[in-house]
């Protein structure tokens, strides 16, 4: 059995450790210890969140978790409860569930029966497969919340997996590896080594580096050979071992060779021989004597105008051995004769010479040139200029064969004038000739349209526009869109059917609109509850509440997506809120009510919170109106609840 040094420890989970141990020698494994060990050591903790270090691996483990006590709602911000650890005080808020609570009705949380506005009750996250999940509202208002895959961490094997979907997303992170560290090994003379370096265990990463096996050389100059004792290259031994690059060279001579050598006429020859470049060495010289020459007797020959002559002379039949001498060549005797050019028509020569003593001469005829023709083609003659047939000319005298055609004079056309219109041209009576582009006409410029605009107004349902037509050539097109009106509601109406109408103020226009009642539910007294519609008034138990005409709102802070403000009382409540075609619209901020002044004659205004609080409303008064400031940067609810309370009566 091999004992194996440890290396290491690394976290397995939150209750036990892995092992690691240096590689076997043989198959260079990891050795990963299989079995698991639990965390042991660690004087601090536990607390809540807090465990102990393990003294192995250095992982925290034991960690007690917290003691929760008794969920409590939280009424200042709806759809909330708290519950504390009874050990270390910490704080955890959730969202209130269950109790039929929908996105617009109250209901009572089944955690902490508190009351709470439901809101929308998303279901479970579900993934969208493109990096996003998805989540719908249970309470069938069709809503759909989207949003990026986020946490978890990606490893060199997998993706990460979404902390909310608990789906993969992503791309791998090729550098998060799971590394074990290997010690180094020295390589020797045969034998690889490598530094230290770290592995991955989950996808076979690594930084090993093999160092090359070598030897330990020392170097041995060189020595070169002589023609009588031996020698060798420069070679290397290694210092550890036997192993070497000596390779010997033998002692020989460096010869050189020499060609044997004929004797010539006037100089000795050899026989081939060798010797040594280094040394003396050399092999039998023998010398053979000159020949003398073999000579031949040659006549004389007198020189001419071109050829060279010589006096009688001798040569060697062996070698290029002469006695002859030449004689140069006379040279002619020359007379020199003007040059005369060719002609169209007779022939010429350029100047030249001839020789006193032979038929030497330079003379070369020039035959006739005949004529140098120029094509020209034929022109037909026009109306105001004369032609000519086709003809030749000669570039060097005045031959030809040219005969010229008179002009032809217009050949007329008649043509009537044309008045212009609005969008072509017109002309005065005018010709043209028939052969050529010869014209008196005038052209008169199109006179454009006289356009004459007439406006149609826009109406509720239908856009508005200007006519515009011509009053010569009744050409019409339309411009200058303006967006129709929309229509101006009055006052909504209950139908009776959960459903409101109301009639278009605008004149001339009888159109009815109608539309589903969104009703509210406030908790009015122990017990009691008041389920009513703030557009039309129509209340389930209570009177209808009516229209309050001279109601105006103006922004403070925020924003207003509408300023038409609707409020109604039946003398008991009064409801406020903003809506146009009978849709409602949610402020943003802080908004200013304006209402007539009798309408708190002897009242206490109290405003009703959607889970029964109640709470005195202040206000002023001005030139005959009371103004309320209403606060919508903390509601949920586009709508407000008053109750208008006789100052006699207990609140």
């Amino acid at each position: 059995m091999e004992t194996r040094e440890i290396l290491g420890y690394r976290k397995y989970d939150s209750t036990s450790h892995r092992v690691y141990v240096t590689e076997c020698q043989n198959c260079h494994n990891d050795g990963n210890v299989t079995y698991l060990t639990v965390h042991t050591g660690g004087t601090q903790g536990p607390t809540c969140t807090e465990g102990k270090i393990c003294e192995k691996c250095g992982a925290e483990y034991g960690i007690l978790g917290h003691d929760w006590g008794a969920w409590t709602p939280n009424y200042a911000s709806n759809g909330t409860h708290t519950r504390r650890c009874k050990r270390c005080n910490a704080e955890e808020t959730g969202s209130c569930s269950g109790g039929y609570a929908t996105c617009d009705t109250l209901g009572m949380c089944n955690t902490c029966g508190g009351s709470y506005y439901g809101g929308h009750a998303w279901g479970e996250w579900s993934s969208a497969g493109n990096g996003t999940h998805t989540r719908s509202c249970t309470n069938y208002c069709r809503e759909v919340d989207t949003a990026k895959c986020t946490g978890g961490k990606a490893t060199c094997t997998t993706k990460a997996v979404c902390e909310v979907c608990d789906t993969e997303y992503g791309e791998k992170d090729p550098n998060n590896h799971d590394l074990v560290h290997f010690r180094a090994k020295a390589p020797t003379c045969t034998e690889i080594g490598w530094d230290a370096y770290d592995r991955c265990i989950r996808c076979g990463y690594t930084t090993r580096k093999e160092l090359p096996a070598q030897h330990d050389l020392e170097q041995h100059a060189a020595k070169a050979p002589t023609c009588t004792e031996k020698g060798w290259n420069a070679y290397e031994t290694c210092s550890r071992c036997d192993y070497t690059t000596y390779a010997e060279l033998p002692a020989q001579h460096d010869l050189r060779h020499h060609a044997a050598k004929a004797p010539t006429c006037t100089g000795i020859g050899w026989d081939a021989y060798d010797t040594c470049s280094r040394c003396d060495y050399t092999t039998t010289y023998v010398e053979l004597p000159a020949l003398n020459h073999a000579l031949e007797q040659h006549e004389a020959q007198a020189p001419t105008c071109t050829e060279i002559g010589w006096d009688a002379y001798e040569t060697c039949s062996r070698c290029d051995y002469t006695t002859r001498k030449e004689l140069p060549a006379l040279n002619h005797a020359l007379e020199q004769h003007e040059a005369q050019a060719p002609t169209c028509t007779e022939i010429g020569w350029d100047a030249y010479e001839t020789c006193s003593r032979c038929d030497y001469t330079t003379r070369k005829e020039l035959p006739a040139l005949n004529h140098a023709l120029e094509q020209h083609a034929a022109k037909a003659p026009t109306c105001t200029e004369p032609g000519w047939d086709a003809y030749e000319t000669c570039s060097r005298c005045d031959y030809t064969t040219r005969k010229e055609l008179p002009a032809l004079n217009h050949d007329l056309k008649q043509y009537a004038a044309k008045a212009p219109t609005c969008t072509e041209i017109g002309w005065n009576a005018y010709e043209t000739c028939s052969r050529c582009d010869y014209t008196t006409r005038t052209e008169l410029p199109a006179l454009n349209h006289d356009y004459q605009a007439v406006t149609v107004a826009p109406t509720c349902e239908t856009d508005g526009y200007t006519i515009f037509t011509c009053s010569r050539c009744k050409d019409s097109y339309t411009a200058d869109p303006t967006d129709k009106l929309g229509h101006q509601f009055g006052a909504w109406f209950p139908n009776g059917t959960g459903s409101q109408s109301a009639s278009c103020l605008r004149d001339g226009c009888a159109h009815t609109g109608s539309t589903d009642c969104r009703k509210f539910t406030f908790r009015t007294a122990e017990g009691e509850a008041l389920t009513f519609c703030p557009v039309c008034g129509q209340a389930e138990n209570a009177a209808q509440l009516e229209k309050i005409e001279a109601a105006t709102a103006w922004t403070n802070s925020g924003s207003l997506s509408a300023e038409d403000v609707t409020a109604r009382t039946n003398g008991e409540y009064l409801s406020v809120v903003f809506e146009t075609a009978g849709s409602l619209t949610q402020p943003t901020g802080r908004v200013r009510l304006a209402l007539p002044a009798g309408l708190l004659e002897g009242k206490t205004l109290v405003r009703i919170a959607p889970d029964g609080t109640q709470t005195e409303m202040p206000f002023e008064t001005e030139r005959g109106t009371i103004i309320l400031t209403l606060d919508f940067a903390n509601s949920e609810l586009p709508v407000m609840l008053f109750r208008l309370v006789p100052q006699t009566t207990a609140l």
